[in-house]
């Protein structure tokens, strides 16, 4: 792959998964949905009780991105790290999560996904997070027992 081809994946992807994220972190799920491609898949490495380990479609995964920024306060990420791998539709992003809860409870988790890109919108994630912290996440808001 030439570098200029790589240089120009990563410009692309960044930029989507950056507009995307925001709009994600803010709650506003259906301008976030629409950087995903109708067939898109989410994958957690680390599967929990109360989240299914693949969630595919745009219906279902605005129904569960909907469900985890409802019940937060904020959502913030620091230390986002976006690396392009020689594949230009395939990227690794790295970040700290950190959310407040309406009820006041704080999440932090460490994040590592693999994102992969098709016409210029995310077509899947592969995530990787602290397992623990996210289970907990994830009973605070009423997923799981």
């Amino acid at each position: 792959m030439m570098p200029n081809t790589i240089a120009a994946a990563r410009a692309r992807n960044e930029d989507v998964w950056s507009r995307s994220s925001k709009l994600l972190y803010a709650g506003d799920i259906d301008e976030f949905i629409n950087h995903w491609c109708d067939d898109a898949s989410y994958e957690a490495a680390l599967p929990v009780a109360g989240l299914p380990a693949v969630i595919t479609g745009r219906e279902a995964l605005h129904a569960a991105f909907s469900g985890m920024v409802a019940g937060a306060r904020s959502i913030v990420v620091h230390d986002v790290l976006f690396h392009q791998t020689d594949d230009p539709e395939v990227a690794i992003v790295e970040e700290r999560m950190v959310a407040t809860l309406a009820d006041g409870w704080s999440y932090e988790n460490r994040l590592i996904m693999r994102v992969t890109f098709r016409d210029g919108r995310i077509a899947g994630m592969l995530e990787y997070y602290g397992q623990f912290a996210h289970q907990e996440l994830l009973r605070k808001l009423g997923f799981a027992a």
